[in-house]
């Protein structure tokens, strides 16, 4: 029974496009790393989301399809793995999904459904992929997310109305991108915070952090009221601190400090 459910399914998703009244960019792609500056030979992970546009919302009852092309815009810098390639909301099934193959950096024609997620990208971003980045050599590269080719699919995506109907069409991917950092994994700074403490007026201390900078990097003190909840990391006056010294003035109850080290570039 999946068997001949799952061909005619196949079928449309090859040939429809060009019939019907269709609408393009109904979908909003965007990409994201969980981190942007890794050490050579670190890793990241780089996601995948959709989302049906605010306008077609209500008119729409899920994402049917997706089928995307990932671009490595520098492969030496890093590369992708494709073969640990996670796409947990989609449906996997071996005849209407396809991991893509690879070209040159680049990984072509990946695809999936999502018939067994109600609602998939209406309410909320969906997850299309999630994809382990491994960082090769120091410098940038950008991984940037575009309409599917390859795999002979008439539209990278296919959105199914409510009621039933000609699908709705078409990704917008000006959001669709992200960024990374290698860092030289044999030179990266190696930073040691020294820190004092005075009193000031009005019970206030006084926050004084030292610690050495290397050339070619910022090199921005922060702090945070809790470590591990709370309000993010928050820089200190005056950044980035490449000086080597940061100063805070301060009345309220526990620090935590940090010095977040980027390139320059």
């Amino acid at each position: 029974m999946k068997t001949a459910f799952f061909n005619p399914i196949l079928a449309a998703l090859i040939a429809i496009g060009s019939a019907g009244s269709v609408q393009a960019q109904v979908v909003d792609v965007t990409a994201s790393l969980d981190t942007n500056i890794v050490p050579a030979g670190g890793s990241t992970t780089l996601r995948v989301f959709a989302r049906v546009v605010p306008a077609q919302q209500t008119n729409a009852s899920r994402i049917f399809s997706w089928y995307v092309d990932v671009i490595n815009t520098n492969g030496t810098v890093a590369t992708a793995n494709y073969g640990t390639m996670l796409k947990t909301a989609s449906d996997k099934d071996p005849q209407t999904s396809s991991t893509g193959t690879q070209d040159g950096a680049n990984r072509r024609g990946i695809y999936d459904t999502f018939i067994n997620l109600s609602g998939a990208g209406i309410n909320v971003p969906v997850e299309l992929m999630a994809i382990p980045v491994s960082g090769s050599a120091a410098g940038q590269t950008r991984f940037r997310i575009q309409a599917g080719t390859g795999a002979g699919l008439s539209s990278d995506f296919l959105v199914a109305p409510v009621g039933g109907g000609e699908p709705l069409t078409g990704g917008n991917y000006a959001l669709a991108e992200a960024s990374l950092t290698v860092l030289p994994g044999a030179n990266l700074p190696n930073i040691r915070i020294s820190m004092s403490v005075t009193n000031a007026a009005g019970g206030a201390k006084g926050v004084t952090l030292t610690f050495p900078t290397t050339a070619g990097f910022n090199h921005t003190a922060q702090f945070r009221d809790q470590l591990t909840s709370g309000t993010g990391w928050q820089p200190l006056p005056g950044a980035p601190h490449n000086s080597g010294t940061a100063f805070q003035l301060s009345t309220t109850g526990a620090k935590f400090y940090r010095v977040l080290i980027a390139p320059i570039n």
